[in-house]
């Protein structure tokens, strides 16, 4: 018993020799987009002929007559995908024919040339005389220039950037202070005050100008902040609802007197402070005379400038301890002092 292979083989063997004995076929290149191993000859044919018409160029030198063509070609490969095989076939030999009669040369018929009858010669009429022809030169196209500077305003000793561009230009300057440049470029500049920059930029169609401004301002000075030079608390003591300074606090009042010399420029307030018995209204009139004593001692005792001192009674506006003990009322019945040392 045969294989299955066996028997595929004759099979494949008896089909190439029933078309052989049909028509001429040949090995499928898969043009058309038809399957198979085999295909007639024609239609493959038909798809070579118009190919080597392109490649002639027939394309772009008898376009309709090319597109006639391939279209004939195509409807072949329609029809003949369509099972109607020797309509195909028949459809693909004309647009064979067709593909390679495209764009036959054309024949120029001869035509006899006329007889001349020559009359007598004459004399030879003289040459024409040349008429010049004046030469126009086109007017040479006039110079752009654009000038332009980033930022436009700077704080004294800050640096900047000039850019220009120019068209149809030999040569380029800039005043003030650059002089020539290239037609095209950039470059920092620290003006010192508000500067009007100018591009002037020459060329064979004449000269073109442009400018640019920019603005200096002057830094900005911070003025350092005041400067606190002497501790906030001066201790000196009152008893109630007094205001007099006693003797025991002469030296410490004399240490405030030497800072003050020390800093012949510091100036400051002397604060005023009480505890929170009474009214309020009275203990803001008791600590504005307990400021004013402390005050009027260090000009008198020590020569103090009395410009360089204030006073100021605060009552019981700010204490520092609680008015709950005797204690902390005592410590709220003092004097402060602030200075700004320059």
């Amino acid at each position: 018993m045969s294989t299955p292979k066996s028997l595929l083989f004759l099979a494949a063997m008896a089909s190439v020799a029933a078309m052989s004995g049909c028509a001429s076929y040949e090995v499928n290149t898969t043009r058309g987009s038809i399957p198979g191993y085999f295909i007639r000859h024609e239609l493959q044919e038909s798809d070579r002929a118009v190919e080597a018409a392109r490649q002639a160029g027939k394309a772009q030198i008898c376009p309709a007559e090319f597109q006639a063509a391939e279209a004939a070609k195509n409807n072949a490969y329609d029809v003949f995908r369509a099972c109607h095989t020797e309509e195909g076939a028949a459809l693909a030999q004309q647009a064979t024919a067709k593909a390679n009669a495209l764009c036959p040369p054309q024949v120029v018929k001869e035509v006899p040339a006329p007889v001349v009858i020559k009359a007598p010669e004459a004399a030879p009429a003289p040459a024409p005389v040349p008429v010049p022809v004046p030469v126009v030169v086109a007017p040479a196209p006039a110079p752009t220039d654009h000038l332009m500077v980033s930022p436009d305003s700077i704080v004294k000793g800050q640096s900047a950037t000039l850019s220009w561009t120019s068209q149809n230009a030999t040569r380029c300057d800039i005043q003030p202070g650059i002089g020539p440049v290239e037609t095209q470029g950039s470059l920092a500049i620290t003006p010192a005050d508000n500067t009007l920059y100018n591009l002037t930029c020459n060329g064979v169609g004449g000269v073109a100008k442009s400018a640019a401004s920019i603005a200096v301002t002057a830094p900005v000075v911070v003025a350092p902040a005041p400067k606190l030079c002497s501790p906030t608390v001066v201790d000196v003591q009152f008893d109630t609802n007094k205001f007099d300074v006693k003797p025991r606090y002469h030296d410490e009042l004399k240490k405030l007197a030497d800072f003050l010399a020390e800093f012949p420029k510091a100036r400051g307030v002397i604060e005023g402070h009480t505890d929170n018995a009474g009214d309020k209204a009275s203990n803001m009139k008791l600590s504005q005379r307990r400021a004013d004593s402390v005050r009027n001692y260090l000009i008198k005792t020590f020569g103090v400038a009395p410009e360089r001192l204030e006073a100021k009674g605060y009552g019981p506006t700010k204490p520092r301890s609680t008015n709950k003990t005797k204690e902390g009322m005592a410590s709220n019945r003092r004097i402060e002092a602030n200075f700004i040392c320059e």
